[in-house]
């Protein structure tokens, strides 16, 4: 799929293995002691006696040169006494806590390792140099990689990040990952247990009990509620150590664990106590409504509104949020209600709107999110930067729904406004688009239209039109390929053109590789990654569509969702590679991953019925 526009994952000597693990889970002599206990238990039993216990004792010698052996020790020893040394900075004797803390920040963690995935590596280059948000944002992007690669890298952080917030976080974030359909769990659990090692802390423990949850959920219930306990306790007295969004994910997957084994009053219970912990603000509640929306917990995104009115009143996204709510209840002209009050709220914050009109798209909700684009378009010009962009996107969803030429009228003010006036064109180049971009996108759209109405001399004519102002957009040449199939003299000007293209593409990705690798903040690095994957999948979706390396293309695809993992639009277009290889099966595969996480697209789900009617045929065929 095409996207112009946003459419809108040590030390061998102490390993333990998974077999070990089920084998003290089986066992009679575990009665009395909860699984993970019996995990933890067994993990440190294998730990010689603690060689760096007396050298950490040493650090608050009374002679200053028994301290600087002690401490010259443990710096050799490194990672070995790294859990020891992260207790002792919170020692009461200030000198070793001092000690202690130095020796951590100077310890050196190979975060990327010789066998970690590519992938892997390039997110962890200069890890331990970021700031602590880059890092954080960097194991998010870790967890998300396709089939688990990140696994190992994450507990690494678990373990060795010196930042007890990020570790916990870490944990939290691999707790939380949504199974892979292909995910084994007792490859995941072997996986985690091995990375782990004999690591102490406390977010190293909670993934042991989590391992012992995929085996067993109800088994482990009690101490998913001594964690909880715990960490609000430390959240209250230690706070260094915690944070309200690590006590909120606690009682967020205690109460996901509780829905999965049928104990539904007993997670709504803990739904409510995740209320409790808001504070109002604007961010916390759209996080929790967001959350809740997930869970398709309506009553109690009714509820939230009314402990905080003013701000729902104030917030035109939780407006219809809590519209959505209150329809899906059943409450259908209350719904109707509180979507015409976010209409007409904060009428000059056309940006809000924009983000509504968009979020409602993504929803599914496509007469509200209409409503909103065309309250937008009638009231803010082209020229302007909303008025741009409600048009840009508006345009797209009415192509998704095949209500073209509807499209092509929104963008023709556009491409009016330029005309007119340089400032506009200017505006456009903001967007990071070629003002000719518009007008063929617009032309383009004329050309669907007439097309799907059986005009195909309308439809080249328009195709033409549209190449003559941008000769890169993929979906004008695919449209050409296509319709120029008995035209030899047009075909050959078309494939020229798709060459062209190609390598205008490949040279794009050339190029912010280079940028991404030179970047000097994870900022800017995620801006040129960003642009990476946009390129990546723009050439498989040309090749895939047209003629060329279906292998590059394939491979370009895979990159693309390398950088930006579990994107409906690029998974379409890996199913799109597959189909032009004739592996439809594969094909039939990623399509409907694309459709489970872009469920309202139209266009995702019609390739989904083509590539499924192509598997069956061919399925059908061997057998006459």
């Amino acid at each position: 799929m095409l996207i112009s526009w946003p459419v809108l994952r040590f030390s061998p000597c102490w390993t333990v293995g998974l077999a070990l693990v089920l084998a003290l889970l089986a066992s009679p002599s575990a009665q009395g002691k909860s699984p993970a206990a019996e995990v933890r238990s067994s993990v440190l039993a294998t730990e010689p006696t603690d060689p760096g216990a007396a050298l950490i004792q040493e650090l608050g010698a009374g002679d200053y040169a028994s301290r600087e052996r002690a401490q010259a020790k443990l710096r050799r020893m490194g990672l070995e006494v790294f859990d020891q040394l992260y207790d002792a900075q919170t020692s009461d004797d200030i000198e070793i806590a001092l000690r202690a803390r130095y020796l951590i920040r100077s310890l050196t963690v190979r975060w990327a390792q010789d066998d970690d995935p590519l992938p892997v590596k390039d997110l962890l280059r200069a890890y331990s140099e970021k700031a602590e948000d880059d890092r954080r944002s960097l194991t998010e992007q870790l967890v998300k990689l396709p089939e688990n690669q990140g696994i190992e890298a994450v507990c690494r952080i678990v373990r060795f990040e010196t930042s007890n917030v990020l570790s916990k976080r870490a944990a939290l974030l691999l707790m939380r990952k949504k199974a892979d359909p292909s995910d084994a769990a007792a490859a995941v659990a072997d996986r985690i247990i091995r990375s782990l090692g004999t690591s102490r802390r406390e977010a190293s423990h909670w993934l042991r009990v989590y391992v012992s949850t995929l085996r067993d959920p109800a088994a482990t219930l009690a101490e998913w509620e001594a964690i909880s306990q715990k960490e609000e306790q430390t959240f209250h007295h230690t706070a260094d150590r915690s944070a309200a969004d690590i006590v909120r994910d606690l009682l967020r997957w205690r109460a996901e664990l509780l829905d999965r084994i049928g104990r539904h009053e007993e997670s709504l219970a803990l739904v409510l106590r995740t209320i409790d912990l808001l504070d109002g603000t604007r961010q916390q509640l759209s996080d929790a409504v967001d959350w809740l929306l997930e869970r398709r917990d309506w009553g109690t995104i009714i509820e939230i509104s009314k402990r905080f009115p003013e701000r729902f009143q104030e917030n035109t996204l939780l407006l219809y949020r809590l519209a959505e709510a209150q329809s899906q209840s059943g409450l259908r002209d209350e719904a109707e209600r509180t979507a015409e009050l976010a209409l007409k709220s904060n009428t000059e914050d056309h940006r809000e709107h924009i983000l509504a009109a968009y979020a409602l798209q993504e929803r599914g909700l496509l007469e509200w999110s209409e409503r909103e684009y065309r309250y937008i378009t009638q009231r803010v010009l082209p020229g302007s930067q909303e008025g741009l962009q409600a048009r840009l996107f508006f345009s797209e969803m009415l192509h998704d729904l095949q209500r073209d030429q509807e499209a092509a009228e929104v963008l023709r003010d556009v491409v009016d406004a330029m005309e007119k006036d340089q400032n506009v064109r200017y505006l456009v180049a903001r967007f990071r688009r070629e003002p000719g971009s518009l007008a063929s996108r617009m032309y383009f759209f004329l050309a669907e239209h007439a097309r799907l109405n059986g005009d195909l001399e309308k439809s080249a004519e328009n195709l033409k039109k549209a190449v003559e102002f941008d000769s890169s957009d993929a979906d004008v040449l695919i449209g050409m390929y296509r319709a120029s199939e008995n035209d030899p003299l047009w075909r050959k000007e078309t494939l020229d053109l798709i060459s062209e293209a190609s390598k205008a593409f490949r040279d794009e990705i050339n190029d912010h590789e280079t940028q991404a690798a030179e970047a000097p903040t994870e900022e800017i690095r995620a801006i040129y990654r960003r642009e990476l994957a946009s390129a990546h999948n723009q050439l498989a979706w040309l090749v895939a569509n047209t003629e060329g390396d279906y292998d590059e293309a394939l491979q370009s695809s895979q990159r693309s969702l390398e950088l930006r993992p579990e994107t409906a639009g690029y998974l379409d277009t890996l199913g799109r590679c597959y189909y032009a290889k004739g592996d439809y099966k594969n094909a039939v595969l990623y399509q409907s991953r694309a459709v489970d996480l872009d469920p309202h697209s139209r266009q995702i789900r019609r390739q989904l019925e083509f590539f499924q009617k192509a598997l069956e045929t061919a399925q059908v065929q061997p057998q006459q």
